[in-house]
């Protein structure tokens, strides 16, 4: 057996020391073989502890990968800082979370140390590498935990460092202990200390170093250099960067877009603002000429009526004297009729005229007897009786209507009371009605069911506070019975009733609204609860199946979790049909609405019936309660109309019976003689007669008559004549005093004055209502012009609404959308001029300097950070090819074969949807983004926006495409190329693809051991100046020759090897270690070490 050389200069880990470290309690304490260590153990017994321990020493706390050989197949291990100074050794469930939780061995203060020592061997001062850690009582989280971190040119006990760090970490008292000794609490100046005394070169050795601990799975080259040896690229954190900057350009692209939206919601109140301004204008004008219509018709009528006037003056004395011209003549004709009718009375000593005189009380007797006559038999229609015919009939006829008199007066008390019935009824019913109609109005001006008093109240408490009305509700505004349940609604309001009209006052308005209502008068009584609605409340209570709880619906909102709880606390209350089923419940409430409190105490409201909707409070808004108004409405109004038509009839019938009343009131004073037309017309008969015997005997009457006739006849025309002349005049000085009045009137109106304007516009108005303005028909012409106003001012108003009306929607719109411009302006036509001024703004104002901003960043982001990060993709295999030419260097200086040595060649391997991501952001970078090209700019920007998203989502296959994107490593492959002592090409290994696991195994490991000697060597050198390798589980499922093969490579490259694996390859182990610490553990709890030297004496003085 060949023993692997031990070099004396090299940094070789000698010594690792832990304290309180996972599930090893307390110290312990491994001297590591020089030439090769193994550790070994049972699963679960320690052995990835320690490996776990001597990386926190190599490594920096956030980069350290804790259990790493099984993070490779499992995705992470659950270790961390915490769970190794507590030891945490299981992991059980906690039944009061139903969660799981660690056990620890240390749970009160506790301090952990890991103690590296390197040694050489050619007898210089070995190095010590302490990590010290320190976590107070109660403390589990990896902030919590202290570290300090030191450097001794010696060797050191850990134990030592105790008294320093058992109760908090003295970093003074350790400095002054050691004052030689390099302290850091931070990790970086600590790293480049030791990198700088080990001789490891980079901290890209000391990640290499760090991975190679889980190298048991490599298997082929491109694994190798993308995992192990090229770090991430920095494309990743170029999209991080282009991603977290694009949310400024998206922010700016959002407030470009809002400008917009804001000016094109905006836009269309320039035309509206200009027809209400139009409209303003005309209702002004209008509303002066409706002003001064009056004076202008004043004016205009003045100037008709002073020339009329004048002309009727000047008739007044023509009409003067046919008057008494007409009068004289009327005067002569008298005088003759005077003189005929004397010559005519004075023949035969006046018996004529004695006769005559009789005719005529006869006549008019008769008259008055067939009038009277008449209006009796009409007074016996309303009686059905037949007219008498004699006096006989006419006394049979009194006592008839005597007997029906008596008859009527007994009923009348009857009558009369079912009359005020009616009239009782029916004001009753009025005043129902009206008060119906007050409560529809006021339902309609609402959507809440509580009482106006109580809303009034919250009016003034929310003036009061500035609150609005949508935060303070009224408990039943908030809470409904489930239309199933309808039949429930009753009950259900006489148990919550109280707690309907309760004010539900958030915690966090509490303090204003408690102070409003005790400094103002609210007029009403007001209950209000302080709602708390923190997290934290107990569960809601269960509630019964039959609880009235169960029937409510409640509105959704931020009280709705303590509406809830409240309820079903506070109101489990059973919903049963009867009493009997009532006592057999500790709580609960008939249909009937017979409540049960609690124990002995039971409550029965009957002041108004259960079903009256006006006295329920319930409900998210009152249509119902509405809909049940109006038909209660409809139903009074129908009995009202009935109740009139009643009294109408009743009315009729008694008006009907008073007539009949009245006309035998009449009926019993009237006597035959009133009636007897027979006998009175028997009178005129006999007189006529006299009269015409007497004319038989007198020849001279007859000539006296006719010329009395032709008297009467020509003074009949001359009266007629001056009647006709004074009618006249009287009617020519009505006109002309009615134009002096009206003349006076318009004079009262003209005083006032017109502006000049105006006035031009009316009376064009006058004269286009008529062709000739006249005194008859100017006061209708001022009807005709008034109206013609009126009705363009009813249009220019409907104008002016429609375009207010427009206004407000559409800044009502705006201010929904825009809040915060409400300090600006209001959902109100008087805030137009704010709008525009607003609008003007965005448009000469935010929006062009929104997208100058906004293209300035779309400019800059895209040259800049998609640019960037395609010149990155772009560069990349170049670059990879830069990083892997020292490798090849290295790889130069060592044979991978007989006269053979091996070069790593990098291939160009980008996937299709690689090339087509690099050519997306080759097109975003192109082109100009001059102001002419915004359109295509903006489009840009979509296709920016549509892959920045798509790199910074965090769906599952999204992460998978930004992996594939923007790691580099996997848009090259590698191969291996054997090349000969000529220089010639003779061998090709496309990653290990084509080879036996053997000569696979045998590439990789032999690519990785020279990238770690370039990594660890001096330039030139073969020999790193560090040489400690560690592999964690490493070839516990390779067969010996695989084992041999790979650690043949590491040795040839001069490097030491600490293994961690399963004591059943220690045979094949065997030439590449000098001493082996087996892992054992107690209890599953406590991890111990056996330490199993396996070389005898005459190997150890070979070596």
């Amino acid at each position: 057996m060949t023993v692997a050389p031990v070099h004396p200069s090299q940094f070789r880990l000698a010594r690792v020391q832990v304290v309180n470290w996972g599930t090893f309690h307390g110290h312990h304490d491994i001297p590591i073989a020089r030439t090769g260590f193994l550790i070994t153990g049972a699963s679960g017994s320690g052995k990835s502890t320690l490996i776990d321990a001597i990386s926190t020493v190599l490594m920096p706390g956030g980069s350290v990968r804790f259990n790493a050989a099984a993070q490779e197949s499992v995705s992470g291990s659950g270790r961390n800082f915490v769970s190794y100074i507590r030891g945490a050794w299981r992991r059980e469930a906690d039944a009061d979370t139903d969660s799981l939780t660690a056990s620890y061995l240390r749970t009160g203060a506790t301090w952990s140390g890991v103690a590296l020592t390197y040694g050489t061997g050619d007898g210089a001062a070995p190095v010590t590498l302490v990590k010290l850690m320190h976590l107070r009582r109660a403390a589990n989280a990896n902030s919590d935990v202290s570290h300090l971190h030191l450097i001794l040119d010696s060797d050191l006990d850990l134990t030592d460092l105790e008294p320093f760090a058992a109760r908090g970490i003295d970093t003074r008292g350790i400095r002054k202990r050691w004052p030689d000794a390099t302290v850091n609490p931070g990790y970086a100046p600590f790293a480049r200390a030791f990198r700088a005394k080990l001789g490891i070169s980079s901290e890209g050795a000391q990640r290499l170093l760090h991975r190679t601990l889980s190298a048991k799975s490599l298997s082929s080259l491109d694994q190798l250099l993308r995992d192990y040896m090229l770090d991430e690229p920095d494309t990743f954190a170029m999209a991080d960067r282009a991603t977290t900057q694009f949310r400024d350009l998206r922010e700016a692209h959002r407030i470009v877009v809002d400008a917009r939206q804001q000016v094109e919601t905006l836009d269309p109140l320039v035309g509206l603002a200009d027809a209400r301004c139009r409209g303003l204008r005309q209702q002004c004008e209008l509303q002066e000429e409706n002003d001064h219509l009056d004076a202008v018709h004043a004016k205009i009528t003045i100037d008709l009526l002073r020339d009329k006037v004048d002309e009727a003056r000047a008739q007044t004395g023509l009409l003067q004297t046919a008057v008494d011209k007409t009068a004289a003549e009327a005067d002569r004709a008298a005088e003759r009729t005077l003189d005929l009718r004397v010559r005519l009375e004075t023949a035969d000593g006046g018996r004529l005229s004695t006769l005559r005189l009789q005719r005529d009380a006869a006549e008019a007797d008769l008259n008055r007897i067939i009038q009277s006559r008449s209006k009796f038999d009409t007074l016996l229609e309303s009686w059905d009786a037949q007219a008498p015919a004699s006096a006989e009939d006419f006394v049979h006829l009194q006592a008839q209507i005597e007997t029906e008199l008596r008859e009527l007066d007994a009923t009348a008390g009857t009558r009369r009371d079912d009359v005020y019935g009616v009239v009782r009824t029916l004001g009753s019913l009025r005043s129902d009605h009206r008060q119906l109609l007050a409560d529809r109005k006021m339902l309609a001006a609402r959507r809440s069911n509580l009482d106006p008093a109580l809303l009034r109240v919250r009016e003034l408490v929310c003036a009061a506070t500035g609150l609005s009305e949508d935060v303070l509700h009224f408990a039943g505004e908030l809470i409904e019975v489930r239309s199933e349940y309808a039949d429930w609604t009753g009950p259900i309001e006489r148990v919550l009733g109280g707690f309907a009209r309760t004010l539900l006052v958030p915690d966090e308005h509490y303090s204003r609204v408690a102070a409003a209502v005790d400094e103002e008068h609210l007029g009403a009584r007001l209950v209000y609860r302080r709602v708390r609605t923190l997290s934290g409340r107990p569960a809601t209570p269960a509630t019964r199946e039959d609880s009235l709880v169960r029937k409510l619906e409640l509105r959704p909102g931020p009280l709705v979790e303590w509406l809830r709880h409240h309820l079903a606390e506070r109101f489990d209350y059973a919903c049963v049909a009867t009493y009997d089923e009532l006592r057999s419940v500790p709580r609960g409430v008939t249909l009937a609405g017979q409540v049960r409190h609690g124990g002995d105490r039971y409550e029965k409201d009957d002041r108004h019936r259960i079903g009256d909707r006006s006295r329920w409070v319930l409900g998210f808004d009152n249509e119902a309660k509405l809909s049940d108004l109006r038909r209660r409405i409809t139903r009074v109004e129908s009995e009202i109309a009935g109740l009139q038509h009643r009294q109408e009839l009743l009315e009729q019938a008694e008006a009907t019976i008073q007539h009949r009343r009245r006309a035998a009131e009449t009926i019993r004073e009237t006597t035959w003689a009133e009636i007897d037309v027979i006998a009175a017309e028997a009178m005129v008969d006999s007189i006529v007669e006299r009269i015409a015997g007497w004319m038989q005997r007198n020849t001279e009457y007859a000539s006296l008559t006719t010329e009395l006739a032709r008297a009467e006849s020509e003074e009949k025309a001359a009266r007629t004549a001056h009647a006709a002349a004074t009618a006249g005049l009287e009617r020519h000085r009505d006109d002309l005093l009615q134009m002096q009045t009206r003349l006076v009137e318009a004079e009262e109106y003209a005083d006032f004055s017109v502006p000049e304007e105006a006035g031009a516009r009316i009376r064009a108005r006058f004269d286009a209502a008529a062709r000739r303005l006249t005194v008859e028909n100017i006061d209708r012409l001022l009807h005709t012009v008034g109206r013609s106003i009126t009705n363009e001012l009813r249009e220019v108003l409907t104008r002016i609404t429609d375009a207010e009306r427009r206004i407000t929607a559409i800044l009502t719109a705006y201010l929904a959308e825009w809040e915060s411009r409400r300090a600006e302006m209001r959902s109100d036509a008087e805030y137009i001029d704010d709008a525009l001024t607003v609008l003007a703004q965005l448009r000469n104002d935010n929006l062009p300097a929104h997208e100058d901003e906004f293209f300035r960043l779309l400019n800059e982001q895209s040259t800049r950070n998609i640019g960037e990060l395609a010149r990155a993709i772009r560069r990349a295999p170049g670059e990879i090819r830069s990083r892997i030419e020292p490798v090849n260097e290295s790889l130069r200086r060592s044979p991978f074969d007989t006269d053979r040595v091996l070069r790593i060649d990098v291939k160009d391997r980008r996937s299709p949807a690689a090339s087509d991501f690099l050519a997306d952001l080759q097109r975003i970078v192109s082109g100009s983004f001059s102001e002419e090209d915004r359109t295509a700019a903006e489009q840009r920007f979509g296709q920016m926006e549509a892959i920045l998203e798509r790199l910074d989502s965090g769906e599952p296959a999204d992460r998978r495409w930004r992996q594939l994107m923007l790691d580099t490593r996997m848009h090259v492959g590698f191969v291996g190329v054997e090349v000969d002592s000529e220089g010639a090409d003779v061998n090709f290994h496309d990653s290990s693809s084509g080879l036996s696991g053997g000569q696979a195994q045998k590439l990789v490991f032999f690519c990785l051991a020279a990238a770690l000697r370039y990594q660890l060597a001096a330039s030139g050198e073969d020999l790193p100046r560090y040489g400690t390798v560690i592999l964690d589980e490493a070839f516990d499922r390779a067969d010996p020759a695989y084992t041999r093969r790979a650690l043949d490579v590491f040795t040839r490259f001069g490097f030491h090897m600490v293994l961690a694996t399963p004591l059943k390859l220690l045979q094949t182990l065997d030439d590449y270690i000098d001493g082996v610490a087996a892992v054992g553990i107690t209890d599953k709890k406590y991890s111990h070490l056996a330490l199993l030297p396996i070389r005898s004496n005459e190997k150890d003085s070979r070596g």
